[in-house]
């Protein structure tokens, strides 16, 4: 039986991604058919506020992180997941997964986006806001913002590990919706 796309652990080229959401109505095939159907049909799920827990385990487990965003992704328009390097060889930040209209996305290794100039140093207590088109031009990922008024949080749950995620919910909704999700993500790494 065929896993589902959003499950899937696919590694995906920014070339490929790019190219796949700007035709996204041309595709036949049965992965990308499902692909643009779940675009098409997606609309951002609202009820943070009644969930406990985002993912149980363990949050030293090395999944822990594309869990977490993988749940995000029916909360969000889209999102990206940042990882610092381990190593003092590779020290900065990297966008290692992102996710558009419900469907994640790995990125293969070449083609992660260095992401240094946008990770600030806050604490996991704090979320930064930034207008989503001003933030993803910088990482060349411009095509994931829903709309110019949209606005990306950064979430900055570890020292080595940030979301950002993209919301085009109107304001009267928002803050309670950032201030959920931020105390979700918080509860899978720090308590």
């Amino acid at each position: 039986m065929k896993e589902p796309i959003k499950e899937s652990l696919s590694r995906w080229s920014i070339d490929r991604l790019q190219f796949l959401l700007a035709h996204i109505e041309d595709f036949i095939d049965d992965e990308d058919r499902e692909l643009r159907e779940r675009a098409r049909e997606f609309s951002v799920a609202d009820g943070l506020d009644k969930i406990e827990k985002l993912v149980d385990g363990d949050p030293s487990d090395p999944n822990m992180p594309r869990r977490v965003l993988d749940r995000l992704t029916a909360f969000y328009d889209s999102g990206l997941l940042l990882q610092r390097g381990p190593s003092s060889e590779n020290p900065g930040w990297w966008v290692t997964d992102l996710f558009w209209r419900g469907t994640v996305f790995h990125l293969e290794l070449r083609d992660q986006v260095v992401a240094t100039k946008i990770v600030p140093e806050v604490p996991p207590l704090q979320v930064n806001r930034t207008p989503a088109t001003q933030l993803l031009e910088k990482l060349n990922l411009k095509f994931l913002s829903p709309s110019p008024e949209a606005g990306a949080y950064l979430l900055k749950p570890t020292p080595s590990l940030a979301y950002v995620l993209v919301s085009n919910l109107a304001a009267p909704w928002l803050a309670d919706h950032i201030a959920h999700t931020h105390r979700l993500v918080n509860k899978c790494f720090i308590y």
